[in-house]
């Protein structure tokens, strides 16, 4: 079993083994050698921060959010084979068929990457700092969560048409369905107001919300396993752990300046920025177990179970 870390700080990939912890490392080098410094000091970055795994292809994609970039990372080798733009500022992004789909905060778009000639295809005009992208597998929909548009929009997943639109509370970010698809929960991150954000749920079947849930300070991702809700609170620096039915929240803290979550079994898996580690929280217990030493600046994870 594998966990995949983007190192943003320094442009490396890590790959651990959760059972031996033996580390492969894979460099991120720019498209065009233009990459972004963040100061007039420091060294020229990329700024791998997502990661999609193909284990059909045998490959791992980093969007790079400095250089506006896609890698592509052999994993039989475990080397990183190329890199090539994708558009302005790539959020986040999901694989579709033959093809990953890309959301661009700074363009308000979607690149569509065509993975067998590796080049990006077409864009298509969404919402204002779109931010994450997920597929309903039941009702065939592609959902678009648009920051500064406190909006969801639906877009068909053939003509990449926008079919409706979803009007949510303040400053959406993060997305998951439940295990029925029928009811989707979206992260409101109130960014810049100070109070705390709050969960949306959202009847599929009605496009009503439902219910309102507050959650901690700025919050970025939320998962849903069984009965319960897990969210990544980036400002309170916490793990919330929410009963769907009680209501009832636990909260654990995961490191300071989290920046992405996965969760597997009965354990959390949370990046920390600041700390350069993983932590690995026991979500029945709600408290840390384990963490991992990164490099520098870890953002997007993924794991291969």
């Amino acid at each position: 079993m594998y966990i995949y870390i983007a190192n943003m700080g320094e442009d490396v990939i890590e790959r651990v083994n959760l059972e031996t912890n033996h580390r492969d490392f894979a460099k991120i080098k720019s498209y065009n050698n233009k990459h972004l410094p963040l100061n007039v000091y420091s060294k020229y970055l990329c700024g791998p921060h997502r990661l999609i795994l193909d284990k059909q292809r045998q490959k791992l994609y980093s969007l790079n959010a400095y250089d506006n970039s896609i890698s592509i990372i052999n994993l039989k080798d475990f080397t990183s084979e190329t890199s090539l733009y994708v558009g302005n500022y790539p959020n986040n992004g999901i694989m579709h068929g033959d093809y990953i789909l890309v959301v661009n905060g700074d363009s308000d778009s979607i690149s569509i990457f065509d993975i067998g000639e590796k080049k990006v295809i077409g864009q298509v005009k969404v919402g204002s700092f779109p931010q994450d992208i997920i597929y309903n597998e039941k009702y065939d929909l592609i959902f678009v969560s648009n920051m500064n548009s406190d909006e969801i929009l639906l877009i068909d997943p053939f003509s990449y048409s926008i079919v409706d639109f979803i009007g949510t509370g303040a400053r959406p970010i993060g997305m998951t369905f439940s295990e029925d698809w029928d009811c989707l929960y979206v992260i409101n991150s109130y960014f810049e107001t100070g109070i705390n954000g709050k969960i949306s749920v959202i009847n599929l079947q009605s496009f009503k919300v439902t219910d309102e849930i507050e959650v901690g300070k700025v919050p970025t991702i939320v998962r849903k396993k069984e009965n319960f809700l897990y969210v990544l609170n980036s400002c309170s620096n916490t793990l919330c752990k929410i009963d769907l039915f009680t209501k009832q929240k636990k909260e654990v803290y995961c490191g300071y300046a989290p920046g992405y979550l996965c969760i597997l079994d009965k354990y959390a898996y949370v990046s920390s920025a600041e700390e350069n580690k993983v932590n690995i929280i026991d979500i029945d217990e709600m408290r840390v177990v384990k963490f991992i030493e990164t490099r520098k600046e870890p953002q997007g994870l993924v794991i291969d179970p």
